[in-house]
């Protein structure tokens, strides 16, 4: 995919969420002409993001040098050279005025040498109202007045918390499995994880010729479209509710439509990770909590569920487990049958379709692969595991 398309792709994200420059001080600031001459960093880059405030292309270029190289970490690539810096702000001159991004600190930068560096920290505005994840930190370096380096990081929409110090004891947990001589399951796990987080979910539009659809961190508006459609037909709920004529959301706004083979993998690869809570309940380690792996992987990706397998493979055979009998196991099973039956009596005579659905889609390719991952690890069809569901009770 060539840097232009990608660009456009994500600008709008970008810009919002901060990548790419950090605008000084709010809409009501007069840009200021640029003087490289004798400037430190901070000067150099307050009047840099003045021009750009005041949407004059131009007039920031004038400040970047020739050998510039502008790390933005919203993309993939450092964008290189002046001509890299104008395909970096060209979207940004389109903007309306009044979308600001502003610093809230500054570090170093008042040297009046030569060559400089200032560290900032900034959020966004509009019209002078803080934007949700607009902030971010940057660091850029000048030489002989003009800018040579900068590097921005995004605030992230996603926020990890507690979760990050899973990943801390998920390595602690590697190293005490060579101790107990579980590194090859693990490893087996952990590979599988990666490539699948990977393939599925990370990797580059193109890059694998099976696999069609934007990744998730560029992910577009049909993509987000069509999953939030098949989320409103979760377990065919709402739809069940206006075939019995019961009250339904239907009377606030219209039902979306999905293909009915979509829709069918949508909830097929749920009704699987719906009906594993009672078997990890009944399997449950002593100190592991099965719910914060679960819901997760019910209601945000299946992804989640082989590092839990990896982590789950760290513990002996033969240590103490819960094997509670879990008393609601039946229901889940129940329902995950309802389930199934719908969506094979729904997308009945359309299985001809599947390849080109699969080869054409991420999202629905994702879906696939995780009913028939799901199929390898538990080592049983979809009806197997419903049965083995009603027999955890």
């Amino acid at each position: 995919m060539s840097r232009a398309p990608r660009r456009r792709a994500v600008a709008l994200c970008g810009l919002v969420a901060g990548g790419g420059f950090s605008f000084v001080g709010g809409a009501d600031r007069a840009p200021r002409r640029p003087h490289v001459a004798r400037q430190g960093a901070r000067q150099v880059m307050e009047s840099f993001y003045a021009a750009v405030n005041g949407r004059d292309l131009e007039q920031a270029l004038a400040m970047v040098d020739d050998e510039v190289v502008y790390e933005d970490f919203t993309f993939q690539e450092p964008f290189r050279g002046r001509e890299g810096v104008r395909e970096l702000l060209g979207d940004a001159m389109s903007l309306p005025k009044g979308l600001d991004f502003v610093i809230d600190d500054l570090a170093g930068g008042d040297s009046w040498g030569p060559d400089d560096a200032v560290g900032m920290t900034w959020h966004v505005e509009f019209d002078g109202v803080a934007l949700p994840n607009s902030r971010g930190a940057s660091l850029y370096k000048t030489k002989n007045g003009r800018l040579l380096y900068a590097r921005d990081i995004v605030e992230s929409p996603l926020k990890l918390g507690s979760s990050a110090l899973g990943i801390v004891g998920f390595l602690a947990a590697l190293v005490r499995s060579y101790k107990q001589g579980l590194a090859g399951t693990f490893a087996a796990f952990a590979t599988a994880a990666g490539l699948y987080w990977y393939i599925l979910l990370l990797s580059p539009q193109g890059q694998f010729p099976f696999l069609g659809g934007p990744p998730a961190w560029a992910i577009d508006e049909t993509t987000l479209r069509n999953v939030v459609d098949e989320s409103l037909n979760f377990f065919y709920i709402w739809p069940g509710l206006d075939s019995l004529g019961l009250p339904s959301p239907s009377s606030l706004f219209p039902l979306p439509e999905v293909d009915p083979l979509r829709l069918a993998l949508f909830n097929v690869a749920e009704a699987y990770a719906f009906m594993l809570l009672p078997l990890l309940l009944w399997d449950r380690p002593e100190r592991k909590n099965v719910y914060a792996w679960w819901a997760p992987a019910m209601f945000l990706t299946n992804a989640i569920l082989l590092p839990y397998f990896a982590t789950r493979a760290l513990d002996p055979a033969g240590s103490s487990t819960s094997r509670a009998r879990v008393a609601w196991a039946p229901l889940f099973g129940l329902v995950a049958l309802v389930v199934l039956a719908v969506a094979l009596w729904q997308s009945w005579g359309l299985y001809a379709n599947l390849p080109s659905l699969l080869l054409g889609d991420r999202v629905a390719f994702a879906f696939a692969v995780d009913v028939s991952l799901f199929a390898v690890l538990q080592g049983c069809t979809p009806m197997q595991q419903v049965i083995g569901t009603l027999r955890v009770a």
